[in-house]
């Protein structure tokens, strides 16, 4: 579930195919999600109650997840960070937001594996926020 290159590419036919919502595994299937940390649970439940493909959570270029890097930031340094996007398409680069005031754009991609990818590793983007809490 957590590993950035287990699942293999997908395939373009089959992805056109299927219906929203649709999708050939489900990687909670054997997983007690009450015992995953409350903000991947919470996309988790997100997703089943709109009908959307399995949360997959979004990574660095590290494969560290994003909001679990977030939420220790945030207990650690003692800001709000927020992740934001206008018009959120593919190749659009999202804000980095640190107490509400911009710090810098972020790149990101969608894995063929089905979860973003910000641009930077853990470590650059704590450094990132570090710099703007100073």
């Amino acid at each position: 579930m957590d590993d950035c290159e287990s699942s293999p590419e997908p395939d373009p036919a089959g992805l056109e195919t299927r219906r929203p919502g649709e999708d050939p595994e489900d990687p909670y299937e054997d997983v007690d999600i009450e015992t995953l940390p409350d903000w991947w649970r919470e996309g988790v439940e997100l997703h089943r109650e709109y009908d959307l493909r399995p949360y997959r959570p979004p990574r660095f270029t590290d494969g560290a997840f994003t909001q679990a890097v977030i939420v220790d930031l945030e207990a650690e340094v003692g800001v709000e960070i927020r992740l934001s996007g206008l018009d959120t398409q593919q190749g659009v680069e999202w804000t980095l937001l640190v107490d509400g005031e911009p710090v810098t754009t972020l790149p990101r991609q969608r894995s063929p594996n089905g979860y973003t990818v910000y641009g930077l590793s853990s470590a650059a983007f704590e450094r990132l926020v570090r710099e703007a809490a100073d």
